[in-house]
């Protein structure tokens, strides 16, 4: 294998230097060594210049913004822009459950449905589930979506946002809190999962944790948020607000599926992925091949 020299400036919270998805997927291909020391490839969770004769690749799970001092970045957002490639945030989260048992493999998405049995139903022993920090984006999308769905059933509010139920345990916007989020939401028929916005300064693409959270606990998700979300998810297996274009609309389908087991179960056994290669370590690699050879 060749030697690859890579370090891991400016990020936040508990990332591993050591061990995380970017080191997963460069070991693939490389013999790296994790050193501040002339790096050759350089991955920051900000601008950074220090690194003058390395590739330095900026990642971004959250709002966007330009390249700037950096020679590439990974973005949940499609750009027509050879230095930009796209990786949203769900998939720097499936590394980490992955790392952390809660997950069988980094791909385990793509095969989960594999796991369904008749019996689930009897498990969702709740309606719908909702754990936000805040109401997003300055339309309040989620509040008002809440709102709305409350009239026909209660939605357990388990965040900080319109609480009405015990919150779930585990810091909020941790990997670890996120697993907590999974196992609670796990009983629930449904889940909201609307992103902060449709877009960043009308950049399309923007994806994080939200769907994929109810997806790896097999509650059907209500989402909100990217337009072309269907790029990556199968529409099928689970309810796209963009699909109905208001919230009522989206409500009625809710309603139907809600009292239609059959129905409910054809969202449930549905394939989660609409493009597989996206949720493999492959794709990445691929992405640091070229831009390790470029």
């Amino acid at each position: 294998m060749k030697k690859l020299k890579v370090w891991f400036p400016g990020w936040w919270g508990t990332f591993d230097c050591y061990d995380n998805v970017f080191t997963y997927a460069l070991s693939k291909k490389y013999d790296i060594e994790i050193t501040p020391d002339d790096p050759d490839l350089v991955v920051t969770g900000f601008y950074d210049n220090r690194y003058q004769n390395a590739k330095t690749v900026y990642f971004s799970g959250e709002p966007f913004y330009n390249i700037g001092v950096n020679d590439y970045a990974l973005t949940s957002f499609y750009v027509d822009d050879p230095r930009y490639f796209r990786f949203p945030l769900f998939l720097f989260f499936a590394y980490e459950y992955y790392k952390l048992n809660f997950i069988s493999s980094y791909d385990e998405i793509i095969r989960k449905k594999l796991s369904v049995d008749s019996n689930i139903l009897q498990r969702k022993t709740n309606f719908c589930a909702y754990v936000s920090r805040g109401p997003g984006g300055p339309q309040s999308e989620r509040t008002n979506f809440f709102n709305l769905l409350s009239q026909y059933k209660k939605v357990d509010s388990m965040g900080m946002h319109l609480n009405n139920a015990p919150c779930v345990p585990g810091e909020s916007a941790t990997i670890e809190g996120s697993i907590c989020k999974c196992k609670v939401i796990r009983n629930y028929k449904f889940t909201m999962a609307f992103e902060n916005t449709m877009t960043y300064n009308d950049n399309i693409g923007y994806t994080t944790e939200k769907i994929y959270e109810p997806m790896i606990a097999l509650s059907v998700p209500i989402y909100w948020g990217n337009p072309d979300i269907h790029k990556d998810f199968n529409t099928k297996s689970f309810v796209n607000w963009n699909d109905y274009g208001s919230n009522e609309k989206a409500v009625e389908r809710i309603i139907e599926i809600d009292n239609d087991d059959d129905l409910y179960m054809d969202y449930i056994k549905e394939n989660y992925c609409s493009n597989e290669y996206l949720f493999t370590i492959d794709y990445l690699v691929d992405i640091f091949d070229k831009i390790i050879e470029d």
